[in-house]
């Protein structure tokens, strides 16, 4: 395995470094992509959390004033549901890697269901 030593001994090693090149610009572009994608799914999340932190807090002062209802009691509401949406909105980034774990396991009962 001296592959190194023989693209040296040939002198080739400006050939050998474009064809690398060119053969990392696929992988490299799809990775842009998924990059771009799991940002913007994670902005979403992220605005789609603190959206709901503001109409829970509304909605808490509106129930409390119309309702007569204690202050620890609406906290206690309100705190229940942000936490709950906050774990949802946090959750929402791993989607990209739960898709690649679910391909990669097909992947794995495909090589062993195969018949040798």
């Amino acid at each position: 395995m001296n592959y190194i030593r023989t693209v040296t001994s040939f002198g080739s090693e400006d050939i050998i470094e474009r064809k690398y090149e060119v053969r990392l610009q696929g992988p490299m572009n799809f990775g842009v992509k998924k990059g771009i994608v799991s940002g913007l799914m994670y902005g979403f999340t992220q605005i789609a959390m603190f959206f709901i932190f503001g109409l829970v807090f509304y909605l808490g002062i509106v129930f409390m004033v119309r309702n007569n209802l204690a202050v620890d009691n609406v906290f206690t509401a309100i705190y229940a549901v942000l936490f709950s949406g906050m774990t949802a909105g946090n959750n929402g980034h791993f989607m990209p890697d739960a898709a690649a774990a679910k391909h990669s396991a097909a992947n794995i009962f495909e090589i062993l269901d195969e018949k040798d």
